[in-house]
């Protein structure tokens, strides 16, 4: 192994990462505020979770910036078995809400802990890669969780977790064709599911034309949308969305970027989708200056994950995909993401403080 130069860590990753937080937590407040009022007589309700989940996610994040990467390369397996049995306890115990079972209830604290698995089946897929050993026992695993995220349902989680594998497969330069070949069975497989689950073939009927059941189905595409519109260049002002009163359900995390069309316009949310970009350019420049391949391959595949996420939170908002339950990261309320999330900037971060270029 190269010895390596420690350094400080990444100031314009940390500044980016910050600005996205803080901008999270302002159209939090400015989406959530009526619902907090509505239901628990208390505008304040989902600010204080999101202050609390703050403060949990910026210390996992430090704690990720500066623990051993090499530690988390060598309690893999460890993390991985952890994941999977909080999956199985997900399966069998787990908090039903909108019809999914996605949530263990750890006292006061309700987990999602598929949020986790993301993590972790990038880091055992970097670590196997790496190694060029146990790909068997990794599959099984890995395959396990996806069954269990699948069955909660939670498609989108699923194509996350799904993500970072094929990532790390494809950036350990893994045989190319037999990448290929697998990414085509993946799709595969994928499109069969769906096709043999009613309600996922139902999401896709009513995103193609939401106005065949515009009170039902169709509904929560239609009111994004027309929040968006409503937006125009400039948008109505912060604090000003008129959608997030009642027609736009759950305004402050699945449809968040629909509020924040509204109130500041396209250009205000282009301004949004600058900072994702240059998030996601910087982690992969960070991740790729060093040459140890497990943290290259590992780094790499977490950025993606990151990638689809935004992608997909706002391709569902703007109506280019189908609609399912993710978060926009380090935007939307949510504890188990922002948490995750946080660990994924925590661990860029971690790999940006060791230089390895001095051998």
């Amino acid at each position: 192994m190269p010895n390596s130069k420690i350094i400080k860590p990444d100031s314009f990753f940390i500044q980016l990462s910050l600005a996205l937080v803080l901008l999270g937590s302002v159209f939090i407040i400015s989406a959530s505020w009526h619902e907090s009022l509505k239901y628990f007589d208390n505008p304040w309700n989902f600010i204080t979770k999101h202050a609390l989940f703050v403060v949990l996610g910026l210390s996992s994040a430090y704690l990720f910036s500066v623990i051993h990467i090499q530690w988390l390369k060598k309690f893999a397996w460890v993390l991985g078995i952890a994941i999977l049995i909080g999956l199985i306890l997900t399966a069998k115990f787990g908090i039903i809400s909108g019809g999914a079972r996605r949530w263990l209830s750890l006292g006061p604290i309700n987990l999602q802990i598929s949020e986790f698995a993301k993590i972790v089946v990038a880091l055992i897929s970097a670590k196997v890669l790496t190694e060029k050993k146990n790909y068997l026992a990794a599959f099984i695993l890995i395959s396990a969780m996806v069954f269990l995220v699948l069955k909660q349902p939670d498609l989108g989680t699923t194509i996350l977790i799904s993500s970072g594998a094929i990532a790390a497969i494809f950036a350990s330069g893994f045989n190319l064709a037999a990448f290929f070949l697998g990414l085509v069975g993946f799709v595969g497989a994928g499109v069969f599911v769906i096709t043999h689950t009613p309600y996922q073939m139902d999401r896709i009927k009513y995103w193609l034309d939401p106005y065949l059941d515009p009170q039902g189905h169709g509904y929560n595409l239609i009111q994004s949308v027309k929040a968006i519109a409503s937006g125009g260049l400039f948008g109505q002002g912060i604090g000003e969305s008129v959608q997030k009163l009642g027609p736009l359900p759950i305004s402050y995390a699945d449809f968040i970027f629909s509020v924040i069309c509204e109130e500041i316009g396209f250009f205000g949310a282009l301004v949004i989708l600058i900072l994702f970009f240059a998030w996601i350019f910087r982690s992969l420049y960070i991740c790729f200056c060093s040459r140890d391949s497990f943290i290259q391959i590992f780094g790499f595949s977490l950025t993606v994950v990151f990638a689809i996420q935004v992608v997909i939170n706002i391709a569902v908002a703007t109506g280019l995909f189908p609609i399912t339950g993710m978060t926009l990261p380090f935007i939307s309320f949510g504890g188990s993401s922002f948490i995750a999330n946080s660990i994924i900037a925590g661990i860029i971060l971690n790999i940006s403080r060791v230089n390895s270029t001095e051998y």
